[in-house]
């Protein structure tokens, strides 16, 4: 790696984000994925979506190791929490609120008697009362530990983070995928905590972001990429075939496959982004939609709901699969528009 920056070519972040969130969108789309059927074709087309949209959540823990590990340059350890904490705890609280009452009054799926203080503490602990934002919880294990990895000095950190992200991912993630994979039965039990689970992503993401690979070094990150995708596509497929519903040996964001394909994903947009940014319409979408990036997450749930409740489409169809995404995406972003026009928007859905 150089170490030249990637700093001016900054906005390759945001077309990056634009294109996860939109890619979340088609990802719950396509729920039926979850639903195997071994003799239906949607199923075919839908682990195909499924895995070509897999790479959306680890590249947005990748851009918040990007873009948060100098925040110490620019203020103090009080300050970043409190920025934090208006950028997502309280969205968070206010929307799993939302979800909630939501499901008890619109949808029906849960019953009020059911709600009491412990069922609202484990609801937020877990994120799971709005099921889509479990996201959350790791993102603020994510915002805990950054200042840790921020604290240590520029001068090594190309070397104690590659080394981290290289270890992590040895111990945390490849020898137990090929455990898994080849049935090998042994037992691991050496865990690297320090960049346990989506850590691993926040380290990988800020290597890429700030030093810049060779053109050999980025052949290999793509055909790793390709190769990782690939394994989630033809694998999930080939095992889920066999055992008759979804097996998840090439599933999970932190699992080899994924990492692979999610870092080539997040160099693709670092080093071609710049070009891509020169075309007028991907500049002024992404200009745009950049504003919206962290809204479209916190509110196509539910608009993907009642469209799914008042519509009755047929969720298998492709056409719907391809087509709801995009009215969700003009839906949510009028809805946050109309939103934002009132002096509290800025507390429960922020740029």
């Amino acid at each position: 790696m150089n170490t030249k920056t990637g700093e001016r070519r900054a906005n390759y972040i945001s077309l990056a984000g634009v294109v996860s969130a939109i890619a979340v969108i088609f990802l719950h789309t396509n729920g039926c994925f979850w639903a195997f059927s071994a003799t239906e074709r949607y199923w075919r087309t839908a682990n195909l979506i499924e895995n070509v949209c897999y790479f959306t959540v680890p590249v947005f823990f990748m851009i918040s190791g990007s873009t948060l590990f100098h925040f110490y340059e620019r203020y103090g350890l009080g300050t970043y929490f409190k920025k934090r904490a208006a950028k997502t705890l309280l969205p968070y609280l206010f929307w799993s609120f939302v979800g909630l009452i939501f499901q008890i009054f619109y949808m029906g799926r849960i019953s009020a008697d059911e709600v009491d203080a412990v069922y609202v503490i484990k609801m937020l602990l877990n994120g799971q009362g709005t099921t889509i934002y479990w996201f959350f919880i790791p993102l603020f294990v994510i915002y805990l530990s950054i200042p840790l990895f921020a604290a240590v000095a520029e001068e090594r950190r190309r070397q104690v983070f590659t080394y981290l992200a290289g270890i992590c991912f040895l111990c945390n993630a490849l020898i137990p995928f090929i455990n898994s994979v080849f049935h090998l039965d042994f037992a691991w039990y050496i865990q690297i905590d320090v960049g346990a689970g989506y850590l691993l992503l926040v380290l990988i993401g800020y290597l890429l972001h700030r030093y810049t690979l060779p053109a050999w070094g980025r052949a290999i990150v793509y055909c790793l990429g390709l190769a990782g995708l690939l394994m989630m596509i033809v694998g999930t497929r080939q095992l889920s075939m066999e055992a008759g519903y979804v097996v998840e040996t090439y599933k999970g964001y932190t699992n080899v496959p994924c990492v692979l394909y999610a870092s080539a994903v997040f160099l693709f947009f670092k080093h071609a982004g710049s070009r891509l940014l020169k075309l007028k319409a991907v500049a002024a979408a992404t200009a745009f939609l950049s504003k919206f990036t962290f809204s479209l997450y916190l509110v196509h749930w539910f608009f993907m709901q009642m469209i799914i409740r008042e519509l009755n489409p047929n969720v298998t169809s492709l056409r719907y699969r391809l087509g709801a995404p995009f009215l969700i995406l003009a839906a949510s972003i009028a809805f946050v528009w109309l939103i934002r026009k009132r002096p509290f928007a800025k507390y429960i859905i922020p740029e």
